[in-house]
């Protein structure tokens, strides 16, 4: 499998180092797409994890030149549409970074051109593809009838400081998508849309900072039967964790959702049972062993891609229908 990216922030600097000690010989990194300013950094990242990889300025020419399999956008938030759009219909498939899109309207809109296309539209959700996230599915129905959810991912920006000083950086910048929900709690929401289904209402209330963005803020989705309350921040460091409280029972989660390597099943009169991940893979490698099965397995019809893509939508659906 042959892969170009588009970025050089932090998510695709870990990715390619990722794939340089977990995939050697069967994912190549082709080339990496970099603003003016980023250049130095895009090559050294190529001398480090990917020695036959190039490096452009110039996205079109990415695409026709930089033999490539998938495209991995993982810019800043507000043009993964456009990027996603671009490769795709230049016969690429595309990885996107969360949040897909900003709207339901660019969502379909990407979902619609992938079929049109022919290529696959996949999230870089990697709970989706976890083999432990599907043991949690499986365990679910053992603590009975669910009443609560609740989840919190906390953890302080490394530019927060900068924030507070007036410099804007893309993660808190509303222009460019930025903010607490798009880049923190929309883990937390994709665990409970991926469990739980499409919630009836949901609601947002955040703490919003002097440009108006969310930098803490919680989610409050209303099932039939249940309440999910999500909560993430980036103002401010805290406990990160998620508790599944069932009429039997309850599921304890420690650490964000977006990691898990672990759960606890509490049933009552019972042993707790903790469940963990196989081995000392990287978090993010579940998601690419997928993606490089559905290259080498071209027939073959995989479940997996059905199911992310309807939480692709189930996501975008709830994003509008948010009360911001």
């Amino acid at each position: 499998m042959k892969l170009s990216i588009v970025g050089t922030g932090k998510i695709a600097e870990e990715v390619m180092r990722m794939l340089h000690d977990e995939f050697a010989g069967r994912i190549e990194v082709t080339g990496i797409f970099a603003r003016e300013h980023s250049v130095e950094h895009a090559i050294d990242l190529c001398q480090a994890f990917a020695p036959t990889g190039f490096v452009y300025t110039d996205y079109q020419r990415m695409l026709q030149e930089a033999e490539a399999d998938y495209v991995y956008i993982a810019n800043a938030n507000h043009v993964h549409h456009e990027y996603a759009m671009h490769a795709m219909m230049a016969g690429k498939h595309v990885i996107i970074e969360k949040p897909v899109a900003v709207n339901r309207v660019q969502t379909e809109e990407l979902i619609d051109t992938a079929i049109q296309q022919c290529v696959y539209c996949l999230p870089a959700f990697s709970l989706l593809y976890m083999p432990l996230f599907r043991r949690l599915q499986e365990v679910l129905p053992m603590i009975g009838k669910v009443r609560m959810i609740h989840c919190n991912f906390a953890q302080r920006s490394s530019r927060y400081d900068r924030y507070l000083k007036g410099e804007l950086t893309p993660v808190f910048d509303p222009n460019m998508a930025g903010g607490t929900l798009a880049d923190l709690n929309i883990y937390n929401l994709c665990f409970a849309i991926a469990l739980f289904g499409p919630p009836r209402s949901i609601r947002y209330d955040c703490n919003r900072g002097f440009n108006g963005i969310d930098t803490s803020g919680t989610l409050l989705c209303h099932y039939p039967d249940s309440l999910a309350v999500l909560s993430a921040s980036k103002d401010s460091d805290g406990l990160s964790y998620a508790c599944i409280q069932g009429e039997d029972g309850y599921i304890e989660i420690h650490g964000p959702v977006s990691i898990l390597e672990s759960f606890t099943l509490h049933l009552a009169g019972k042993e707790p049972v903790i469940y963990r991940s196989e081995g000392n893979r990287h978090r993010l490698s579940y998601e690419f062993s997928e993606f490089l099965s559905l290259i080498e397995n071209k027939q073959e019809c995989h479940i997996i891609l059905p199911y992310v893509i309807r939480i692709m939508q189930e996501i975008a659906i709830a994003q509008e229908r948010m009360v911001q």
